[in-house]
């Protein structure tokens, strides 16, 4: 289950009581390259509570760097390219996007100024 604290702030919690460790992987953690380590408590829940940017991620829990688990209790799940599933959360505020032709736009608009400065 994953319970929005405050703002952009998430606690993420699961329960597995088996596990030997659990990490937190998705879009926000570039998946397997940045993982995120949670806490065992004594009653086999699991957990972690970070600061998320705005806008929709994919992620799922990595248990004992095997097993991909779902979380069927976040915002929604869907099948991921491999056919397992990964669990979705919306995080509300102002995602920035700059569409690529207005970041041409200010590219070029940088590099005219800079050859006027010189």
């Amino acid at each position: 289950m994953v319970i929005c604290e405050s703002g952009n702030r998430h606690t993420f919690r699961v329960y597995l009581p088996e596990a030997r460790t659990v990490q937190l992987v998705g879009g926000f953690t570039d998946w397997r390259t940045r993982p995120v380590r949670m806490t065992r408590e004594h009653t086999g829940w699991w957990s972690v509570t970070l600061e998320l940017p705005a806008g929709d991620h994919d992620f799922s829990y990595l248990v004992d760097d095997t097993q991909w688990v779902a979380d069927f209790a976040a915002s929604g799940v869907r099948r991921n390219p491999f056919g397992g599933w990964v669990s979705q959360i919306h995080v509300e505020g102002h995602a920035v996007q700059v569409h690529p032709a207005r970041r041409f736009r200010q590219r070029e608009a940088a590099d005219v100024a800079r050859r006027t400065a010189a």
